[in-house]
């Protein structure tokens, strides 16, 4: 009786540990043929181009589309986020903005404080 017991138990484990590879398996198919219908990055460096903005220095596939660092039209480093199927910007984001409160003048404080704080000591 043992026995059959633990040969079932075995069984269970194997069906359950099985199946969660298969919904994995399932899961990186489906994201794999989603991307085969993806702007190559060549035409995504077109449609940036395309919308104003210069000085590509990088493109980069990211799980849900590419990331491009560029400059725009006055001159500021930006991040977009493009969809990668249809080519759109989605984001701007300039540089030194990462959603948190804290920006270029913040840390230019922090330095200043912390200078003057070792100056008085």
């Amino acid at each position: 009786m043992k026995t059959s017991q633990a040969i079932l138990a075995i069984t269970l484990s194997a069906a359950i540990l099985g199946g969660n590879a298969f919904a994995s398996s399932a899961a990186e198919a489906k994201t794999a043929s989603q991307r085969d219908n993806w702007l190559a990055i060549p035409a995504i460096y077109d449609n940036v181009t395309a919308a104003g903005y210069l000085d590509i220095s990088e493109i980069e596939r990211e799980k849900d589309g590419y990331e491009v660092k560029a400059r725009d039209a006055d001159g500021n480093r930006v991040k977009l986020r493009v969809d990668p199927q249809s080519g759109e910007i989605l984001d701007v984001r300039t540089k030194g903005e990462k959603g948190d409160k804290r920006d270029k003048t913040d840390r230019t404080d922090q330095k200043n404080c912390s200078s003057r704080e070792s100056d008085q000591r």
